[in-house]
C-alpha cells in the first residue's frame, strides 16, 4: 500500500506552468445568428436558428425571425454553416500525453474528456486552472490512478489483496476521484471487492475486464463502462469461435449490456493504429504530438514493421472489432467516443474525429455517432449542462462550415469553437494548434 501514500501525499505538489492562449475578446453577450441547428436531443437539424449565449451559458435560442438580439451582443453570422454541441473524448491519459494535449483537443472541438488514468496532482493543476480559466483546455473528469494488480507505471497502484482493493477505493473516494479505474491484472477477489466497496461509496467504476472475469460476470457486478474492443477477448475464448459461434455469444452478450447500462468505449482508433501504425508514414498531425511519445512511438513502428504477418493479422482483427461495434450498436448498446489519448499513435483531438468516422464505418449513422461524442458521455456522467444545445446548458459548441450530418467526415470543418461561451475563431484556433505544436516540441 505504500503507492497509495505516495499518491496522497502528491497531492501537495504543483506541476509545471503551462503557458495559454487567450480567445478573442469579447462583449458580454454573444450571438450566432441564421445557423442550422443540429442540438444532439433527438429534433431534426433546424435551419435559421439564433442562440443567444450569456456568460457561460445559452441563455435563449429560436428561430431567427423572431429571437431579439440583445443591446450591444457581439454577433456571429451563423448563415450556411452548422452548430453541434462540443465534443467528448472519454478514453484519454492527458498527464502521458502531454501539456500540448489540451490547446490541440479545444481547437479540434473537444471541450470535455474523461480522463482514465494520470498523475493526479499535475492533471488537477490543470483542471483547476481550466476551470478558473486561467488555462485553456477541456473539462475534465478523472479517475487519477488506475488500481491494478501489478504496477504498469507511475499512473497504476498497486493492490495486493481484497483488503487493500478496498482501502484503496475508500482513500481514492476521499482524495475526490470522480470514478474508480481498473486494469487487467486484478484478481477476481480484487475486482468483486473493489465492485462492492465502490457501490457502497455510491462510485462508479471503469476500465479494462481483469484477466479471471469475464465481459457478462463485469456487467453483473455494475462495471459502468468497458474500455478498448479487444478487451471481450483477453481471457474468454471468443476469438477461437466459429463466426457463427461469436455472433450468436456476442448478441446475448451485448443485450445483457444494455439491459444492464453498461456503455462500452470501443476506441477503435487505437486498434487501428496498432495494426498498422499509420501505414509507417508521417502525417501532419505527428507535430501536435509530444516528442518524447512520438520517438517512442517510432522505434515501436520500427520493430512492427519487421513483422508483417503479425500487420495482416491485426488488421484482419480490426474488421472483426469493427463488426462487433456495429453488433453493440444494434442491440443498444450505450457507445461511447474515445481514442485513448496518451502516446504518439493518437492525434489529440484530431483522433476523435478519426473515431466518430470508425463508428460510420460500422454501421451507426453520421447522427448517432454524434451522439456517441455529445449527448451519450453527458448522460452517463450524469452531466446535466452539457451534451446537447439548449437554454441554460453551458455554451460548449462547434460551429462547422459543412453538414456532418451528410458526411461524417464534415466534423473536421471546424469555423469556430465556444468553450464556456469564450469563442475561439478560426484565427484563435490556429493559435491554439500553434502553441500544441510549440509545447510538443518541447516535452
Amino acid at each position: 500500500m505504500k503507492n497509495l501514500f505516495i499518491f496522497v501525499a502528491l497531492l501537495t505538489l504543483l506541476p509545471e506552468f503551462l503557458s495559454q492562449t487567450n480567445p478573442t475578446p469579447q462583449s458580454n453577450s454573444l450571438v450566432l445568428t441564421h445557423v442550422t441547428l443540429i442540438d444532439m436531443t433527438g429534433a431534426p437539424p433546424r435551419p435559421d436558428m439564433t442562440i443567444v449565449i450569456s456568460g457561460e451559458r445559452i441563455t435563449a435560442l429560436g428561430p431567427s425571425s423572431v429571437t431579439q438580439v440583445p443591446k450591444g451582443a457581439r454577433v456571429v453570422d451563423g448563415k450556411s454553416k452548422f452548430l453541434i454541441p462540443g465534443l467528448w473524448d472519454m478514453h484519454v491519459h492527458l498527464t502521458d500525453a502531454k501539456a500540448s494535449a489540451l490547446p490541440a483537443l479545444v481547437a479540434n472541438g473537444v471541450t470535455g474528456v474523461r480522463d482514465m488514468g494520470s498523475l493526479l496532482p499535475q492533471l488537477d493543476n490543470w483542471r483547476c486552472r481550466i476551470e478558473n480559466q486561467l488555462l485553456v483546455g477541456p473539462r475534465i473528469i478523472r479517475a487519477g490512478p488506475v488500481l491494478n494488480g501489478k504496477a504498469f507505471g507511475p499512473n497504476h497502484l498497486e493492490v495486493g489483496d481484497a483488503a487493500e482493493a478496498r482501502s484503496a477505493v475508500r482513500t481514492l473516494n476521499k482524495i475526490g476521484v470522480d470514478f474508480i479505474k481498473i486494469h487487467a491484472t486484478l484478481t477476481r477477489e480484487e475486482f468483486f471487492a473493489i465492485a462492492d466497496e465502490a457501490k457502497r461509496l455510491g462510485m462508479s467504476f471503469c476500465g479494462h475486464l481483469p484477466i479471471g472475469v469475464t465481459p457478462a460476470e463485469a456487467s453483473d457486478a455494475g462495471q459502468a463502462s468497458i474500455e478498448h474492443t479487444e478487451t471481450l477477448f483477453v481471457g474468454t475464448p471468443y476469438l477461437q469461435m466459429q463466426r457463427e459461434d461469436l455472433l450468436k455469444e456476442m448478441t446475448s452478450l451485448f443485450q445483457r449490456f444494455a439491459k444492464n447500462g453498461t456503455a462500452y468505449t470501443p476506441t477503435l482508433i487505437m486498434y487501428k493504429s496498432s495494426a498498422d501504425w499509420r501505414d509507417f508514414i508521417s502525417h501532419p498531425e505527428d507535430k501536435y504530438v509530444a516528442r518524447s511519445a512520438y520517438e517512442a512511438m517510432q522505434q515501436s513502428a520500427l520493430q512492427y514493421k519487421k513483422a508483417p504477418e503479425l500487420v495482416a493479422g491485426r488488421k484482419r482483427v480490426l474488421e472483426t472489432l469493427i463488426m462487433l461495434v456495429g453488433m453493440m450498436r444494434q442491440n443498444g448498446v450505450k457507445v461511447m467516443v474515445g481514442t485513448d489519448l496518451a502516446d504518439g499513435r493518437i492525434f489529440p483531438g484530431f483522433s476523435v474525429h478519426e473515431e466518430l468516422a470508425l463508428l460510420v464505418d460500422a454501421g451507426f449513422t453520421p447522427y448517432e455517432a454524434l451522439q456517441s461524442a455529445t449527448r451519450v458521455p453527458a448522460a452517463f456522467l450524469n452531466l446535466a449542462d452539457t451534451g446537447t444545445i439548449e437554454q441554460g446548458k453551458r455554451a460548449d459548441l462547434v460551429l462547422l462550415n459543412r453538414n456532418p450530418l451528410q458526411d461524417i467526415h464534415n466534423s473536421t470543418s471546424i469555423e469556430s469553437v465556444l468553450l464556456r461561451g469564450r469563442l475561439f475563431d478560426r484565427q484563435a484556433l490556429g493559435k491554439l494548434l500553434a502553441e500544441a505544436e510549440h509545447l510538443a516540441s518541447m516535452n
